[in-house]
């Protein structure tokens, strides 16, 4: 077994001088919900990538006053419902997994389930990473254990296992948790305030050449009308630097991906990589691009 760092799963002695077991915050799914949770996942993905499509191509049409779509609107509403359905999944199936010296121990919504070292045959990473990385219990019976475990990082939770954890798939996962830890703030960066810097050019010239100057449209049609139009240019180049980093993000899950399975010691050096290289090609390849854009 290859040694754990703190930072994975703590390990502090208790007041007797013994050391803790190894405890882990995880989702327990059973099969159905697993798959219910998966679905959900997939086609809220589905649902941003067809309403950010719909908005490119149907906003700017030759209308006077452009707006997005109606039904975009109506599939990001859709969008939202399936994220509070994702949302709500995950807080009912919140639980603690404890790797004790002789049981392994599941604690989920009052329920306990205390597993003998011995009864348990395997443990491994699962191969289809949906709705995230995880580990599934084999049993010496030859049955799966009822409840899978999503969690982050499953490298700690093999390890501490003491299971054989060199798959590929592991060294894929623990790069993905421990290079690229995404944080809201992240996203809102992404695609909230990034996708202002195209938008407020694109509206202030759309002022200038339809209306005569930058704030023409307020004084002549009112502040309604005025925040509509520049609403209409964010949402915009919003659904475009979505679908613009999809592409960069297929790409480097991919090449992550085959990093981790040619050589699953350097997994972290080819995450760490795709990660800065998708960065530059977000917004400096955008920038880029909207430059050239005006330059043509």
């Amino acid at each position: 077994m290859s040694p754990m760092s703190a930072a994975d799963a703590p390990v502090a002695p208790s007041a007797h001088g013994q050391p803790v077991a190894p405890r882990f915050q995880v989702h327990a799914y059973s099969l159905a919900l697993r798959l219910v949770s998966a679905l959900l996942q997939v086609l809220m993905t589905a649902d941003i990538l067809c309403a950010s499509a719909l908005i490119v191509v149907g906003t700017f049409t030759g209308a006077m006053n452009p707006r997005p779509p109606a039904l975009a609107g109506w599939l990001a509403l859709i969008a939202l419902a399936l994220f509070g359905l994702t949302r709500l999944i995950r807080w009912l199936t919140a639980a603690t997994f404890s790797v004790e010296p002789s049981q392994f121990v599941l604690e989920r919504r009052g329920d306990r389930f205390e597993l003998p070292v011995t009864s348990v045959e395997s443990a491994r990473v699962w191969r289809l990473p949906l709705p995230g990385a995880g580990v599934s219990l084999r049993m010496k019976s030859g049955r799966g254990f009822q409840y899978a475990l999503q969690v982050v990082d499953p490298l700690p939770v093999l390890e501490a296992m003491g299971t054989e954890a060199n798959h590929p798939l592991t060294a894929f996962a623990h790069a993905r948790a421990t290079v690229s830890r995404r944080r809201w703030y992240h996203l809102v960066l992404k695609f909230v305030l990034f996708p202002l810097v195209p938008a407020v050019i694109m509206f202030q010239l759309n002022q200038r050449i339809t209306y005569g100057g930058p704030f023409a449209q307020y004084q002549m049609y009112g502040m309604g009308p005025y925040m509509q139009s520049f609403f209409t240019y964010w949402t915009y180049f919003t659904a475009l630097l979505v679908l613009f980093a999809s592409i960069w993000r297929v790409l480097a899950e991919l090449v992550a991906f085959a990093g981790a399975w040619i050589s699953p010691r350097r997994a972290r050096g080819v995450r760490r990589f795709v990660e800065v290289a998708s960065a530059v090609l977000y917004y400096g390849g955008f920038c880029s691009l909207v430059a050239w854009k005006f330059l043509q």
